[in-house]
């Protein structure tokens, strides 16, 4: 950005480049500055102003990063996103993520529900801390499917104040990084829960629709927040082939590969 500022002090221009390179042609390159003809060239933004986006979720976002990061590597916006997160995991390059195995979106937004974390976390944490930390410009976010399981190793089942948890969650990333872009994610359908190609679950359904209307009050108030209904997705995906592990709850390779396809749709949107 420094080479940009002295070229626009050097030019002192307040058009667009569009136009000043517009009129360099009709000039036919007559008595024009090597700082015109760089300005006309410089790209838009730089390595230095990457697009920091996050990875938010639980153990299905854990296990969909790297394939992630393979397949946005094969785009052309590949070079202009730098991953970001308090935690490391994985050989592959930009290990950077918040994507919290195990964890239900209610000890993702704690302390606010005085949840406890699961008993193998050795580091307290919340949305806010890791916001705080890394401000990311995107957030792509996908929880809830934890919520659903209550034990001791777990924590409580927090199903009950999902809807709670996921509202807070997007209003403390708003909080911390007002000019952040979400990309929220609705939660995958249980197999044991698809009947006849329809999800049984009601309390998911609900937890859904809450988060597809709470997306559309929040544009409607001038945030740049997306819903990416993956619920749906994934069920029309399941007519088509198996992309579910025998557990039931997790994507198989099939699956991780569908699930990266749809982060990447929303990026190219996005960026």
């Amino acid at each position: 950005m420094g080479i940009q500022n002295q070229i626009h002090r050097l030019l002192n221009i307040q058009k667009s480049n569009s136009c000043f390179c517009s009129k360099i042609a009709t000039n036919r390159w007559g008595n024009v500055s090597l700082a015109a003809v760089l300005m006309c060239f410089l790209p838009v933004t730089s390595a230095s102003s990457a697009t920091k986006v996050m990875s938010l979720g639980d153990s299905l976002c854990a296990n969909n990063i790297a394939v992630l990061r393979s397949a946005v590597a094969q785009t052309k916006f590949r070079s202009t996103i730098d991953w970001v997160g308090t935690k490391k995991d994985g050989a592959y390059t930009d290990p950077d993520n918040e994507c919290r195995g195990g964890w239900s979106a209610a000890q993702v937004l704690q302390p606010k529900l005085n949840v406890r974390l699961p008993s193998w976390e050795k580091k307290p944490g919340s949305i806010r801390d890791w916001v705080q930390a890394t401000k990311p410009d995107v957030v792509l976010m996908m929880l809830g499917t934890n919520d659903f399981f209550g034990s001791d190793e777990r924590g409580d089942n927090t199903s009950k104040y999902l809807t709670k948890s996921l509202q807070g969650i997007i209003d403390d990333i708003l909080l911390r990084s007002p000019k952040a872009r979400i990309v929220v994610a609705s939660i995958p359908p249980f197999k044991w829960d698809i009947q006849k190609g329809v999800d049984t679950n009601q309390t998911k359904t609900k937890a859904n629709a809450f988060l597809k209307q709470r997306v559309q009050k929040l544009r409607a108030q001038g945030k740049q927040i997306f819903f990416l209904d993956m619920h749906a997705a994934v069920l029309a995906q399941l007519k088509q082939g198996d992309i579910l592990s025998s557990d039931g709850i997790h994507f198989n390779e099939l699956g991780n590969k569908f699930i990266a396809q749809q982060w990447i749709r929303a990026l190219k949107a996005l960026l």
